[in-house]
């Protein structure tokens, strides 16, 4: 996904704080362009994000206390937010490798960084892009997350779509906002 990596800077290219200039500009750009925004909490388990009202719609949720989804106004994307207790138990790691064997076998992954609570997996399946962001809470009792589908020839407006959830998404903090 653009913006989401870490720039590499050479010699003889711009300077650090023009490329921050740049990136920020570009944020400031995409919500400008995107807003008017659906704005979403779920009461539950606390999360938050923000859904540009502009190519998103809400949809209809199989469980709405674990959380939503949107439909872009084309039909031809989606956005999922949701979260619940960690019924297995098993480790970020174990949750990881499963998600790519049953989610994304025969995925070609462009994006997939680890840290010690969080992960992303981001790719290309047939002629989808995806984007899905895994956050576990409360000693990993909690798993939180949100994805993003949308076809591969649509890339450069959703892309700037998916940094801008991925930048208002706040995590909760277990369920009715407590680890205990």
């Amino acid at each position: 996904m653009t913006g989401l990596r870490t720039p590499v800077l050479r010699a003889g290219r711009w300077p650090a704080c023009a490329a921050g200039a740049v990136l920020l500009a570009s944020a400031a750009a995409v919500a400008a362009e995107a807003g008017p925004w659906l704005e979403y909490h779920n009461e539950r388990y606390g999360f938050s994000l923000r859904v540009p009202a502009r190519y998103f719609v809400e949809g209809i949720s199989r469980n709405p206390e674990a959380g939503n989804v949107w439909i872009s106004r084309n039909r031809q994307a989606r956005l999922i937010a949701v979260a619940g207790p960690n019924e297995t138990g098993g480790s970020l790691d174990s949750y990881r490798s499963f998600v790519m064997a049953k989610s994304y076998a025969g995925a070609r992954f462009d994006y997939m960084p680890v840290h010690d609570d969080w992960f992303v997996l981001s790719g290309v399946k047939g002629n989808q892009v995806f984007y899905e962001r895994v956050t576990f809470v409360c000693d990993g009792r909690y798993i939180y997350g949100w994805q993003m589908f949308y076809p591969v020839g649509q890339k450069r407006v959703y892309d700037r779509v998916v940094e801008e959830v991925h930048r208002n998404y706040r995590v909760g903090s277990g369920e009715g906002g407590s680890c205990d």
